[in-house]
């Protein structure tokens, strides 16, 4: 069974063959590692990724159309779930300080002038919100509930606290400005 192509084995998995599949994964799971662990760097996250990316896969085989884009479709499913990933260590990694603390604390926190007119530039267009927006932002930037949470939590449908997160956030952009968020910056450089 090594001796066939990938489309082959494929086209034998949609019909239910378990060891074309089981062929297909082994071929394709060196490769899928290096990728994803170019993207993480951390090769037990990548084995996780690579996992689930398969598995994503075998549960949409009927979806494949084409069965030589499998290879593109394996790097496609890598990336969306090794995001997920850096995506949720990046919101794990955000720490918000009330900027009063930074006052009190200044001597163990070494913040520079800069770092605490942003904080203070922040809780200022905070508090220019209405309460239930800022409530919204309190829930989802300082305690780290999702959305989902926040929307069983106030009795709303995610749909709208999804929404007006979107518009509390361009409220809080357009407040903030470009000096205080340097990631609007960076996108630019990112791109290249």
């Amino acid at each position: 069974m090594n001796d066939k192509s990938y489309i082959e084995l494929l086209d034998q998995a949609k019909s239910g063959n378990l060891r074309a599949w089981a062929v297909l994964q082994n071929r394709f799971s060196r490769f899928a590692n290096k990728f994803a662990s170019k993207i993480l760097n951390d090769e037990d996250l990548s084995q996780d990724v690579v996992q689930e990316s398969f598995w994503d896969l075998y549960q949409n085989l009927e979806k494949i159309t084409t069965s030589a884009a499998f290879p593109s479709l394996l790097k496609r499913v890598i990336i969306k779930h090794s995001d997920r990933i850096l995506r949720k260590k990046e919101s794990q990694n955000l720490v918000f300080i009330d900027p009063y603390q930074i006052d009190q604390n200044s001597e163990e926190l070494h913040s520079s002038y800069l770092e605490k007119e942003c904080y203070e530039t922040i809780f200022k267009n905070v508090k220019k919100l209405d309460l239930a927006d800022q409530r919204l932002i309190e829930l989802y930037y300082y305690k780290n509930y999702s959305l989902v949470e926040i929307s069983k939590s106030e009795g709303k449908t995610l749909s709208f606290i999804k929404k007006r997160h979107i518009y509390v956030k361009k409220i809080l952009r357009n407040g903030i400005g470009e000096t205080f968020r340097p990631e609007a910056n960076s996108s630019f450089m990112m791109v290249a």
